[in-house]
């Protein structure tokens, strides 16, 4: 994975930039003569982020007892790390605003970035790391890469609609788009700007936890920022039962903590959001702009992976092209095999590409030579009718496809093996409580499921292989 950068280095009159002030700030403390007069001294030529360095000084997270009224005083208080990685924090958060003309949603990646930011802060404090602060700029600027993107091609994520919640959604997008991701970018901006060699490092691995393990030099700092992001899209995806889960999962792999730190993660990060807002200027709380996005996404989150998945397979001029006919099966109007064969391959490159979990059941229906013996022309009848009550007890986002004659498959995205065990015992039983009438009374279906889960128990090869598993398992 290796995003062409000749675009960036090549305009860098239209990327973000860094006020001057803080271009000040960044080279004193590159140079290694920082002290508090000198730091004081150009934090005081902005009287914005004088007033801000003062307000954080105040703020609960110190817990100060007495009331800090100079810079001098904050700067002591704060310590001289700190106060640059703040002061940073502070000056791109203000300074990066929206763009008119864009089909990024501002708002959304903000609520992200600080959610992340804090993360990264508390992760770092219960982890006995020391530079929290640095920690909080890396979690804050892990996405700056999209507003990078966003500069330089201001209708890049406009196709992405409401799939922008889904920010892994973002980055297969910006994969399959550009061959690398906003990772990348971002990474290659904050070297531009000369921010510090760690911060850089963190940015660029924020969605690859193991590149570093735990143990090394900025392992855990690293990784830190990779879960920030995480426990952030936890939040904003409005707390799913079943994403809880997976958060364990990711935080025990990550960082190998359990499920109560992950629990108390959540409830500090609720309990920062009002002096979260208040330093920041930045709503966290879920607007409605960004409300009505979720909503949509859920509603249109199948057909958004098809279009997304259809334009990637479009820019390979050797894959086939579907006919919209033969997309869907004729007789129960769910997904074809044969686009299914070709949708399944893409899915799990992705999946295993943006390290993420993808479950596949398979309901073979046992007793189908009995079915059509006794159904006769109404067997197919009742194959449909299968299909639809199986398709009407999914989620939105899982997709069902008739496998063969007798085996329907159903695609769960991100979905551990414990929880698809879970959906696939209901819909065994949906397809049981389905009877068909015939002379001799009512006729019931005899089923099976098989189960394959990639990236959480078991990592497969291939697709062929991952399938080939749910196929065993049937027998």
């Amino acid at each position: 994975m290796a995003i062409d950068l000749s675009p960036f280095t090549d305009n860098t009159a239209r990327l973000p930039s860094i006020p001057r002030v803080m271009t000040k700030i960044v080279e004193l403390a590159r140079s290694g003569d920082v002290d508090i007069q000198s730091l004081a001294k150009l934090i005081a030529s902005d009287p914005a982020l004088t007033a801000k360095t003062l307000q954080f000084a105040n703020s609960p997270m110190y817990a100060n007892e007495q009331k800090i009224e100079t810079l001098r005083r904050a700067i002591v208080l704060l310590g001289l790390d700190t106060t640059v990685n703040l002061a940073l924090s502070f000056s791109l958060t203000s300074s990066l605003k929206e763009q008119t003309q864009s089909g990024l949603h501002y708002p959304l990646l903000w609520r992200r970035s600080l959610l992340a930011a804090a993360a990264a802060r508390e992760l770092g404090r219960s982890l006995k790391e020391r530079a929290l602060e640095e920690l909080f700029l890396a979690g804050l600027l892990q996405d700056i890469g999209m507003i990078a993107i966003d500069r330089l091609h201001p209708d890049f994520y406009t196709d992405l609609r409401s799939d922008q919640v889904f920010h892994e959604r973002v980055r297969e997008y910006e994969i399959e788009r550009m061959g690398g991701d906003h990772a990348e970018a971002g990474a290659w901006l904050s070297k531009h700007w000369g921010l510090a060699a760690r911060t850089t490092l963190a940015i660029a691995t924020s969605h690859r936890p193991n590149t570093f393990a735990q143990t090394d030099v900025d392992g855990q700092f690293v990784r830190c920022v990779c879960l920030s992001g995480i426990a952030a899209d936890y939040l904003i995806l409005g707390e799913p039962a079943d994403a809880r889960k997976q958060l364990y999962l990711k935080a025990q792999r990550v960082l190998g903590i359990n499920p109560s730190k992950v629990d108390d993660l959540i409830t500090f990060l609720h309990e920062q959001i009002p002096e979260m807002e208040s330093l920041f200027d930045v709503k966290l709380t879920e607007s409605a702009s960004q409300s009505d996005l979720l909503e949509q996404a859920n509603e249109t989150l199948a057909e958004l992976n098809l279009q997304n998945l259809k334009r990637s397979r479009g820019q390979a001029k050797k894959a086939p092209k579907i006919d919209h006919e033969k997309r869907h099966d004729p007789v129960t109007g769910v997904f074809s095999r044969e686009f299914m064969n070709g949708f399944l391959a893409d899915s799990f490159n992705l999946a295993a590409r943006a390290g993420r979990v993808l479950s596949v059941l398979l309901i073979e229906i046992k007793n189908i030579k009995t079915l059509r013996k006794v159904l006769g022309d109404q067997s197919d009848t009742f194959l449909a009718a299968q299909a639809k009550e199986i398709q009407s007890k999914l989620r939105a986002g899982d997709m069902i496809c008739r496998y063969n004659d007798n085996t329907f498959l159903v695609l769960l995205h991100d979905t551990l093996e414990e929880d698809a065990q879970v959906i696939g015992q209901r819909l065994l039983e949906a397809s049981a409580a389905l009877a068909a009438q015939s002379r001799k009374g009512p006729v019931f279906t005899e089923t099976a499921l098989g189960l394959a889960t990639h990236g959480d128990n078991v990592d497969f090869n291939s697709s062929d292989e991952w399938i080939d598993e749910a196929n065993g398992a049937l027998h």
